[in-house]
């Protein structure tokens, strides 16, 4: 199979999750990608648990579809074989500090000056300006410190991030993808390459969104909501009888009078004050009390039935071993199974279906294990 970015080739010099992720989405889409990691390997490897066979689980998923080379970048001879790669590539991701690749001699002045064409993503944790430039950042801290977290967890108790979920992490690794697909646009009219300063800071704000705005608009900090939303009334978790939880929603005012109707509530449905969603929303307190009390009469696999039949957006909350068997994830092929190295592993699936250029994943390699091959082909003299 062929993807369609086959043909390009990417040098990934990046470590922890946003860049590693961002070049295995490209790989994914058929580019070739060659990693250098440095001689202790990529942090990733090490933490965070839990640990498949010696290696972390997360550092399997986040270097598919790779070739992996552990190098010096100090080492001048090595740094002669990858300027020899710079010259056959098309695209350098990075996200250390500013400054780090330039005093190993892979900055962006000195590798354009070698490849005109070379697109060069450098993302950072605060980008390459400003007083917090050299200040690394983790997904938990730049949750935090982006406002993302200030308007996540329960009503009324402490801000709360997304919990391990690398949120703005893998967000991050999107706007690396797009910049760099844009970039290659770009070259393809131009023939010339470009610079992208990139940032988790950056990405986390940029994703921001609704709850941003209502900041903007009104100069009124949002706060925590829990399960809920801003935006629209109902939606949010209520608990069945049998103490599991539901999400219901109405987007739409048909949805709302389906809610009303499923759940008993004819006076809700039709009260002039709830008959749009700015009034539902003004009036959420007692909506919520009002469904919460109807959801706790009925275990929740009625209530669904009941709900989805009636086309209401509604759903249990699943944990992972109930999508691992979900049809609908199955049909989709989101989840996909294979064997690596360190024995049988489960991944996200590939995250689009093109028609004519399907893409692949291919497992991740042994640390390390294309090094030899790297430098026998980029630098001659070391296979003699």
């Amino acid at each position: 199979m062929t993807g369609p970015l086959t043909g390009i080739r990417v040098l990934d010099a990046t470590h922890y999750a946003v860049g590693p992720w961002a070049c295995a989405l490209l790989g994914e889409m058929g580019a070739e990608i060659i990693k250098l990691e440095p001689p202790e390997g990529d942090y990733l490897s090490r933490q965070p648990p839990p640990w498949k066979n010696g290696i972390t689980a997360v550092y399997i998923s986040m270097n598919l579809n790779k070739r992996l080379t552990t190098v010096d970048l100090r080492d001048e001879m090595i740094r002669e074989a990858v300027h020899q790669l710079v010259l056959k590539s098309d695209v350098i991701i990075e996200n250390h500090r500013p400054g780090f690749m330039e005093r190993r001699g892979l900055g962006y002045e000195q590798v354009s000056k070698i490849n005109p064409r070379i697109v060069y993503c450098s993302s950072s944790g605060y980008g390459s300006r400003g007083p917090y430039k050299q200040m690394g950042s983790t997904d938990p801290y730049g949750q935090a410190i982006s406002g993302f977290a200030s308007v996540s967890g329960p009503v009324g108790e402490p801000p709360e991030g997304i919990k391990h979920g690398g949120h703005i992490d893998l967000t991050t690794s999107q706007y690396i993808v797009s910049g760099v697909l844009a970039a290659l646009w770009r070259r393809k009219f131009t023939g010339k390459g470009q610079f992208i300063d990139q940032s988790q800071m950056q990405a986390a704000v940029a994703y921001s969104g609704i709850r941003a705005q209502e900041y903007f608009a009104n100069d009124q900090n949002p706060t925590p909501m829990g399960s809920g939303v801003s935006t629209l009334c109902p939606s949010r978790a209520y608990q069945a009888e049998d103490g599991r939880y539901l999400n219901v929603t109405a987007n739409t005012e048909v949805e709302w009078q389906s809610v009303c109707r499923v759940l008993g509530l004819t006076e809700q449905a039709k009260d002039p004050a709830l008959q749009r969603n700015a009034g539902r929303v003004a009036h959420r307190d007692a909506i919520d009390a009002a469904i919460e009390a109807a959801i706790a009469t009925k275990p929740a696999a009625e209530w669904l039935e009941l709900l989805q039949a009636a086309r209401v957006p509604s759903s249990t909350y699943f944990t992972y071993n109930n999508l691992r068997v979900h049809p609908q994830v199955r049909e989709q092929r989101m989840l996909e199974d294979f064997v690596s190295p360190w024995g049988r592993v489960t991944v996200g699936g590939l995250p689009w279906h093109f028609s004519r250029t399907p893409g692949e994943i291919r497992a991740t390699h042994m640390v390390g294990s294309d090094t030899e091959d790297f430098l026998a082909e980029y630098l001659p003299k070391h296979s003699n």
